[in-house]
């Protein structure tokens, strides 16, 4: 398996462009599952694009219309989609049962199926923060240094996500990831009796930073039990910190809450606050927040998870006194930016070196939820001071 998607990989990486969808803007279209995680970010954008956007095709919606074009069952779309020839369906779904069940229904109705990625490139939409063209040719530019990631990982399953991960990259194509999907249930840390992530001690000093609105805090004590030296959130859109506030009113010890970005050093910066997971600081910002660093709030930390819109790097640069006393575990998103899975481990080898690493996808449908595991002993087990 890892010998075949290595060689898949080295021939996407001879074609100079991403594949196209030939005479996109003037054909019939068709949208499957436009109100998916993806649909809801890009559909409407592609359908304003469109001489010909037919319908939206959909079963649960009661509305006629979604992003202004008509919404059809499914039952309407093998009623009346031979009459368009030459259309083409957009296939936005994610989960891959999903995609089955359309590939089978457009088939059926005689109707060309196509990804949506390639209509995002073809229109240079945004995978995450970068477009889908700008992700590819960050990719190709650095591929031999994302192929020599291959070595320093401890498992086969890692380097099988980093190959399907960067197929995709290349070649829009979805499928790889079906293959690596690890269980979203463990993502950062397991609940599980055999973790394929990290197990968590009863001692951690637990540092979030991105922390939203709790859900991961309230993971933590899940799987703790309560038991834990200390927890540290950091978050800085003031929506989400007034919901992530409520914790503070449980009897729980050792709890500090911060309205703060993290970064390597404190200043104010320009944000933009949406009161969603996606807030991010950007010169475009709407507010202005403070940040910190990891080293000037914090004594300790054993446990260090990231996502923060691809500030990983820099809280990882103001975190150097933690890394080399404390050798923490992390926990760290590697998808808002092509070279973040790069950059994030020559922080660590930079800052701590010496560290071991794993990779998993925990979203099979998209860029997302690509998450580095680096802890400074092999395997999924805490460090014996904190277990």
């Amino acid at each position: 398996m890892l010998k075949s998607s290595y060689q898949a990989l080295l021939t996407a990486a001879t074609q100079t462009a991403g594949p196209v969808i030939p005479g996109l803007v003037d054909r019939p279209v068709f949208f499957f599952a436009p109100y998916s995680r993806v649909g809801s970010m890009h559909a409407h954008a592609i359908a304003s694009r469109l001489k010909q956007p037919i319908a939206m095709i959909d079963n649960v919606s009661t509305d006629t219309h979604i992003y202004g074009v008509p919404r059809w069952s499914t039952n309407e779309f093998l009623e009346r989609a031979r009459q368009y020839p030459n259309a083409v369906a957009l296939d936005f779904s994610v989960l891959p049962n999903t995609q089955n069940f359309f590939a089978r229904l457009a088939r059926e109705a005689g109707i060309e199926v196509r990804d949506c990625i390639i209509a995002q490139a073809q229109f240079d939409c945004c995978a995450v923060y970068e477009s889908v063209n700008t992700y590819r040719h960050k990719t190709l530019e650095r591929l031999d240094d994302f192929l020599r990631l291959a070595e320093r990982f401890d498992d086969d399953f890692s380097r099988e996500t980093l190959y399907a991960n960067l197929l995709f990259r290349l070649t829009f194509d979805r499928a790889p990831l079906v293959n690596i999907l690890s269980n979203p249930a463990e993502e950062y840390f397991s609940t599980l009796p055999q973790p394929a992530t990290f197990r968590l001690g009863k001692r951690e000093h637990y540092v979030d930073c991105g922390a939203y609105q709790g859900p991961v805090i309230n993971k933590f004590l899940e799987a703790t039990g309560g038991q834990y030296a200390s927890i540290t959130a950091f978050e800085p859109d003031k929506f989400n910190f007034s919901v992530l506030s409520n914790l503070s009113a449980r009897p729980l010890h050792n709890l500090r809450l911060f309205n703060k970005a993290v970064s390597s050093q404190s200043e104010r910066l320009r944000f933009n606050q949406t009161g969603t997971m996606s807030s991010a600081i950007s010169a475009e910002g709407n507010v202005w927040v403070e940040t910190a660093s990891l080293d000037d709030e914090l004594e300790h930390m054993s446990f260090l998870k990231m996502d923060i819109e691809g500030y990983e790097p820099k809280t990882l640069l103001g975190a150097k006194r933690l890394l080399v006393n404390d050798r923490p575990r992390i926990a760290a998103c590697v998808y808002h930016y092509a070279l973040d899975l790069l950059d994030v481990i020559d922080k660590i080898d930079t800052l701590a070196g010496d560290y071991h690493y794993r990779l998993r996808q925990h979203e099979s449908g998209y860029y997302y939820d690509l998450i580095l595991y680096a802890s400074p002993d092999k395997g999924v087990e805490p460090q014996k001071s904190v277990a």
